[in-house]
């Protein structure tokens, strides 16, 4: 989550979604822990891995009642993943901040790509198939929410037979799954990475729900779980370093920007770094840090983006259209950029365009509950 048009509220968290690329940097987590500083983090019951990837016993139904009577390996991946995205049996919902157990996301019906991809792996696992999770290397994504700015990742699986003792498959046909919000049409690199890494994710992504809700000892818990399985994870120390920050910990938090800088050469870590010294009066590196970071992000429309929903919460209704506006020059196929269009027209009376980009808003939206919420507005619009 991040922010960096307001130097003096700008906030940088990154949910894993994805893991970035790492470099093979030895870390000790416990030179960047303050225990001292959180009274209670202990009282924080952490989810254990066995919990985190565990099935319920309707769970197992599930899968039992997909494989049944299916012998072939590939007919097996076939029939689980058709199971799990068909309507009829899961109607399954997205939501961002829905960081959840296998088992909860099971049973609630909604996710984001990280608790889906727990929730795949681990019934494809009692389903004894070959299950991998893949970093992919998307383009920077970004929401906003609450004051903050969030950087989104992304993971997906591949699911492959599994080699079972004096057999071995020469091709080994099997799926790549993805449970993808934005939709994206092209092939983005990936790259596998381990379970302790996605169990870190889980952590991470639990501690910016506790630090956007102001509960501060919480997500501290968390970040120091996630610190403790996976340090290697540079999205823990950005939003470590948004933690200290905001408690007032600015050597702290220098220090956390500077590891995740040193794993990945994070742009987050970059920008908070920035406006660190800008608050410590070092002006000079924090200009120089911003003006690099921004050359970069002229050419992603998720930036535009953000600026316009930073332009629309301060009620600047022409800056925000004008940003929605970049934004879309540079990609066409976001539902988001239109209904921000939508709502700024809106807020500045012109009802007729309002109807315009909500109709185009809903045309392109990837989910049900996308396209049901803007059919909802424009049915209020009509009775104004």
């Amino acid at each position: 989550m991040q922010k960096w048009m307001i130097p003096a509220v700008l906030l940088s968290l990154i949910l894993s979604g994805c893991a970035s690329q790492t470099q093979q940097v030895v870390v000790n987590p416990q030179t960047h822990l303050a225990d001292e500083l959180f009274d209670g983090y202990q009282n924080i019951e952490i989810e254990p891995e066995a919990e985190v990837f565990g099935l319920s016993l309707a769970m197992r139904s599930f899968v039992d009642k997909q494989i049944l009577r299916i012998d072939d390996p590939k007919a097996r991946i076939r029939s689980l993943i058709k199971g799990i995205f068909d309507r009829s049996h899961m109607n399954l919902l997205y939501d961002s901040r829905a960081n959840t157990t296998a088992a909860q996301t099971f049973e609630n019906g909604i996710a984001n790509c990280l608790s889906m991809s727990i929730m795949t792996y681990a019934m494809a696992d009692y389903a004894n198939l070959d299950v991998r999770f893949q970093d992919v290397d998307i383009p920077e994504f970004w929401t906003f929410a609450q004051g903050y700015s969030m950087l989104n990742g992304h993971i997906n699986l591949k699911i492959l037979p599994r080699n079972e003792h004096n057999t071995t498959y020469i091709r080994k046909g099997g799926l790549e799954v993805d449970f993808d919000p934005q939709g994206y049409r092209v092939k983005f690199p990936t790259e596998e990475i381990d379970k302790q890494l996605i169990l870190a994710m889980f952590y991470n992504n639990k501690a910016a729900d506790y630090l956007v809700d102001e509960d501060y000892p919480a997500a501290y818990a968390y970040l120091r779980a996630a610190a403790v399985t996976a340090p290697e994870l540079s999205e823990i120390w950005v939003n470590m370093g948004v933690l200290y920050r905001l408690n007032g910990e600015l050597q702290r938090a220098e220090q956390a920007y500077q590891q995740a800088i040193t794993l990945n050469a994070s742009q987050t870590a970059q920008e908070n770094l920035a406006h660190l010294y800008n608050l410590t009066g070092r002006h000079q590196m924090a200009e120089e840090i911003l003006a690099r970071i921004e050359r970069r992000r002229l050419s992603n429309p998720f930036y535009h983006y953000l600026l316009a929903e930073q332009a629309f919460e301060q009620a600047h209704w022409r800056q925000a259209i004008d940003s929605y506006r970049r934004a879309l020059a540079l990609d066409k196929s976001k539902h988001e950029f239109y209904y921000g269009l939508a709502k700024t027209y809106y807020q500045m009376g012109d009802l007729s365009a309002t109807e315009r980009y909500l109709k185009m808003a809903k045309r392109r939206s990837l989910f049900h509950q996308d396209e049901q919420r803007y059919q909802s507005k424009l049915n209020l619009l009509t009775r104004i």
